[in-house]
């Protein structure tokens, strides 16, 4: 334990275990951790037994044991968490487990916590869920990603299956008449974060001045969105309402009074405003796209599975970074229309979704809005 208390002073705030591979010295904590953990928890499934007996024997006792096994409900799962957990570091697999450490001086204290797990949740998934049911009908308007279900299948633990069977349904919407979708090609590529801001952002704001009523703008970062709120002068500030200034009904409230009022309305938002948004109409008659939506891995599960990929002498950013990145842009532009009546495009501002092979691998599985390029502007 002394070993666990040293470690949390020299290790950044998340420490991450490459390959899942921990030192010997520090795995005797976790034997003790373990057995303990697991004695624990075979005490409390009997006593559990113990309470549900005696108020069966004895009727007069069955409130008090009631409390009593309810108090053992709260504690269990605690245990449990903590006997699976050790099991994981103490165990090696292949693919390798996820495993980190956590500290946290925000009391005062340092206090460190210890994590684990797979990197590949089919595995759980087929021993947990569709092992256990005799049919399963899963839907949503995102399970496919890049025109297809391959990354929802493998996530899920469904590829391969010779009983799985997908269905793409059609929508009911004529994406073609009813939507646009325009490409602007930027001078800077998004990768020169600086220099494609600069562009972007004018050419957003020279946009933003020929839009009649609602729209709806969504950055990748808050850095991103704050350099657009500093350009706007005078008059597009007057009708941009930005994510986070007050509550999200209020927001909304005011953002439909404007255009039922007859004015102009925009919204400036980030990822939360991308999903689930119900924007009818002419409430948001455009979605602008500041920037293709990747996030890299950054929490350790996410880490150690691209680095697995890596060795494996696979792509992480190709089986992982892409198929997600795919997901958020359907979501994304499904903003833009919302009912069988609705008119609106959606302008991206990241010429990769056409000139790169993955962007165009991306385009595949949006809706199939009439796709235009333009010159990018500002």
């Amino acid at each position: 334990m002394e070993f666990l208390r040293g470690v949390a002073s020299t290790y950044d705030v998340v420490h991450r275990f490459k390959e899942g591979v921990v030192p010997e010295v520090m795995l005797e904590p976790f034997k003790l951790i373990h057995g303990h953990a697991t004695a624990l928890s075979d005490a409390l499934e009997a006593l559990g037994k113990e309470l549900k007996l005696r108020a069966k024997e004895d009727p007069s006792q069955a409130a008090h044991c009631s409390v009593q096994y309810a108090k053992l409900g709260q504690l269990a799962p605690k245990i449990n968490s903590v006997v699976a957990t050790s099991a994981m570091w103490l165990s090696s697999s292949e693919p390798p487990l996820a495993k980190w450490l956590k500290s946290d001086t925000s009391s005062g204290l340092v206090q460190l916590s210890a994590h684990a797990c797979p990197i590949v949740p089919g595995d759980l998934l087929r021993q947990h869920l569709w092992q256990q049911v005799r049919g399963a009908v899963v839907t949503s308007a995102s399970l496919t990603t890049c025109g297809s279900f391959d990354y929802f299948l493998a996530e899920t633990g469904l590829a391969g299956l010779p009983q799985v069977s997908t269905l793409a349904v059609d929508s009911p919407f004529d994406y073609q008449h009813q939507g646009q979708l325009i490409v602007a090609d930027t001078l800077a590529d998004a990768r020169q974060v600086e220099a494609y801001t600069s562009e972007m952002v004018a050419a957003l704001l020279a946009d933003l001045r020929d839009v009649p009523r609602g729209a709806l703008v969504l950055f990748t970062s808050r850095v991103q969105m704050q350099a657009a709120v500093s350009a706007l002068d005078a008059h597009l500030e007057d009708r941009v309402l930005v994510q986070g200034q007050m509550a999200r009904g209020k927001l909304l409230g005011i953002h439909q009074a404007r255009i039922e009022a007859g004015g102009a309305s925009v919204i400036f938002g980030l990822q939360s405003f991308g999903e689930g948004l119900d924007l009818p109409g002419p409430l948001c008659e455009t979605v602008f796209i500041t920037k293709l939506p990747f996030s890299p891995p950054s929490d350790p599960v996410e880490e150690a599975r691209a680095d697995w990929l890596k060795r494996s002498g696979r792509d992480p950013f190709a089986e992982l970074v892409v198929p997600a990145t795919g997901i958020k842009l359907l979501q994304w532009t499904g903003r833009a229309i919302r009912s069988e009546t609705d008119q609106a495009r959606v302008i991206c501002y990241d010429k990769r979704l056409l000139s790169m092979a993955y962007g165009r691998r991306m385009l595949q599985g949006l809706p199939p809005y009439a796709v235009s390029r333009r010159p990018c502007i500002g």
